[in-house]
């Protein structure tokens, strides 16, 4: 075991509660020479420090093995099958029913580097990219991660995103979403039998006219968080704390999505391990 403590390791009792959801050893071929503890140990710090494979510190096990199992599991969908575990159990824990009724939709612009893969630019937020959709319950746990080129509208690509999403969870029934999603009610009631919401502040997109009496109503200064979008965009935070998600650094949208899943699953894991 690594001697070393980095403020990233699983602690004992976190391990305790992800272990019985790791895969069990193979009864033929060689023998698993790792440690499994100290090789998720390995892709938190990853996650966390936001450092290239191979500068990943001795101690570890090899990087190459370390991303040998990184990817099997991303292959697998172990890491999306570990999120909807914990974050059912988490729901539980807070006293909510394990299967959400209401979800949230947003996305967030990154920029990507020269490792390449789908990239596109957004003009809205004049980045170069790709968008993360993040589609989460109202208590901002993650129920899908979908990563696309920037260049995709949030219209057509919540369709990407959303296709197939009411067989997982056949107990929402309601969307909130920013105007971005306006349009997205008729396909959403057809294709899963939710309904949309669009939430927005009431001054977005009026026109007032200015007349004699009475005055038109004053617009609030400063920011003003809106009701449920908030939600979103606290879990959006979250994924701002692993430094490894502050650009889009892969070659494939799939591993991008596997860092998320991973970036959630650490955080429910210490919710977990603390109560």
């Amino acid at each position: 075991m690594n001697d070393k403590h980095y403020d990233s390791n699983l602690t004992d009792k976190e391990y305790a509660v992800l272990e019985p959801l790791l895969p069990c050893p193979k009864r033929r071929g060689r023998p698993r020479s790792v440690v499994l503890h100290e090789v998720l140990n390995a892709i938190f710090y990853i996650l966390r420090g936001g450092v290239p494979w191979r500068l990943l510190p001795a101690g570890f096990p090899p990087w190459q093995t370390v991303f040998h199992y990184f990817r099997q599991w991303r292959l697998s969908g172990l890491w999306e099958t570990i999120n909807t575990a914990l974050r059912e159990r988490v729901r539980t824990m807070m006293g909510r029913t394990p299967q959400p009724t209401a979800s949230i939709i947003d996305s967030q612009s990154v920029k990507t580097t020269e490792m390449g893969g789908p990239r596109g630019y957004d003009g809205g937020k004049k980045v170069s990219g790709r968008k993360r959709h993040l589609v989460v319950d109202t208590q901002g746990l993650l129920l899908k991660a979908k990563v696309l080129s920037a260049d995709l509208h949030d219209r057509p690509a919540a369709e990407l995103v959303l296709m197939g999403l009411h067989r997982p969870y056949p107990g929402i029934r309601l969307m909130w979403a920013d105007t971005a999603y306006r349009g997205l009610a008729g396909w959403l009631a057809e294709q899963l039998g939710w309904s949309l919401e669009i939430t927005r502040h009431w001054w977005t997109g009026a026109r007032v006219w200015v007349a004699a009496a009475p005055a038109p109503p004053e617009r609030p200064a400063g920011f003003q968080v809106l009701p449920r979008r908030w939600v979103v965009e606290r879990t959006l935070a979250w994924l701002g704390r692993s430094r490894r998600l502050s650009k889009d650094y892969e070659r494939l949208c799939a591993t991008s999505e596997t860092w998320i899943y991973l970036a959630m699953t650490r955080l429910m894991l210490r919710r977990i391990a603390a109560k």
